[in-house]
């Protein structure tokens, strides 16, 4: 097995595009949820959410963008920086030895709703036009990305729910350890699908409605007055390769994977058991504990500010850790919650935070749950260095998955 790195990272989320903006919204506390006006014309109890905002994509070529929606793009402009980033030249993609793996939770969704609506009011199908289809398919920015940079190694989408994102970086890291590829652009994207999954969530009752006049105050994971998770939209791309080529080429790594965890609970399409959490993090460790890893010093943890799933996943990190537990934080009380991008968004900010020696707190968690008591909580910026740390998300039809990473 290969040892396998991070040497670039991209991003466009609510809290900025690109990763040195993304970093001062992390040491700053900078929120990117606001109030969306749409949401209440629309009859929502909830209000806010994360948006992306002045996205530049005059980097990507017109006719690349003929074929994408906006779950491309974002991928796109993130895999522009990731690349650049890792100082890869552009002739080194073009090669059956580069995989791109990007996931998502709903594709291009807005593209099929798009469809639909027009042929319904013309009765003609020639009216959808000829790009409609490849926008629209899960598959549609890791295609996208392939045909523009002329990858010619696996291309897919991978799709568990919130899980997408670390899932994808996790199969992209077993591709790479495996010796089936060398270098994978991976990640995932999600576009806003505020008129279709944000509408069921808040039918469900699943979205703060406390905060609409303090948007900035909406998500407050591990809070007595949590809510529910705000809902937003972006990308993360992370270029991972093998360790011993791009040392070889003189990159410098944001950090070495060390494992990687992904376990379903096997119980319910809604309701949380915490066994498949349990598992994945289980997976995770026992590989870094091979590499002689038995300390993690930081967890950026799923954290979404739901009633149930903070309570389980304080309970499953108490019981895994023991006393005292590393220290947990949770960015989605800044950047909100990106569905099936929030597992690359989340990778990205714990990376920034290693690479710049601190932990971003849970901002909002302002009185500590008792049902989520009895972890290391970060409530306020802490300045450490940090060798190790784990991510994880779950999402729904009980997926979990989990990585860890440590410094170079």
């Amino acid at each position: 097995m290969r040892r396998v790195v991070v040497t670039g990272l991209g991003v466009v989320a609510s809290i900025g595009n690109g990763k040195d903006e993304v970093l001062r919204s992390l040491r700053e506390n900078r929120s990117g949820i606001e109030c969306i006006p749409e949401m209440k014309e629309l009859g929502f109890r909830c209000h806010v959410g994360g948006r992306v905002r002045g996205l530049d994509v005059s980097g990507i070529p017109k006719r690349a963008l003929q074929s994408m929606a906006d779950v491309a793009r974002f991928a796109a402009v993130a895999a522009s920086e990731a690349i650049e980033d890792a100082k890869l030249p552009p002739e080194a993609l073009k090669s059956d030895r580069v995989a791109v793996v990007v996931g998502t939770s709903f594709g291009g969704i807005n593209d099929l709703a798009k469809a639909e609506r027009l042929l319904l009011k013309y009765r003609n199908p020639a009216r959808l036009g000829a790009t409609g289809l490849v926008k629209a398919m899960h598959s549609s920015a890791a295609a996208n990305l392939a045909a523009w940079l002329g990858v010619r190694g696996r291309s897919y989408a991978i799709c568990s729910s919130f899980c997408s994102g670390v899932d994808s970086i996790g199969h992209a890291y077993e591709l790479i350890a495996r010796g089936v590829v060398d270098v994978c652009l991976c990640g995932a994207s999600e576009e806003s699908s505020l008129r279709q999954a944000w509408g069921c969530l808040d039918n469900w009752a699943g979205m703060p409605v406390s905060w609409n006049d303090h948007p900035e105050r909406a998500c407050r994971p591990y809070d007595e007055a949590r809510e529910g998770p705000v809902l937003s939209e972006g990308a993360g791309i992370l270029t991972l390769e093998a360790r011993d080529q791009a040392l070889q080429r003189g990159a410098d790594p944001y950090a070495e994977i060390l494992g990687y965890g992904s376990a379903n609970d096997g119980f319910s399409m809604f309701q949380p058991s915490g066994e498949g959490l349990t598992e994945c993090l289980r997976q995770a460790l026992a590989a870094s504990e091979e590499r002689g890893v038995r300390r993690i010093d930081y967890i950026n943890s799923h954290g979404t500010g739901t009633k149930v799933h903070d309570a389980l996943e304080a309970r499953v990190i108490r019981e895994i850790f023991g006393a005292p537990t590393p220290l947990v934080s949770s960015t989605k009380a800044l950047a909100g919650h990106s569905l099936g991008a929030t597992g690359a968004h989340e990778a990205i900010f714990t990376l920034l935070m290693m690479r710049h020696g601190f932990v971003a707190p849970t901002v909002n968690l302002e009185r500590i749950a008792p049902e989520c008591e009895g972890i290391s909580h970060v409530q306020t910026l802490r300045e450490l260095p940090l060798d190790t740390a784990m991510t994880f998300n779950a999402g729904l039809g009980g997926s979990n998955a989990c990585v860890v990473f440590r410094k170079p």
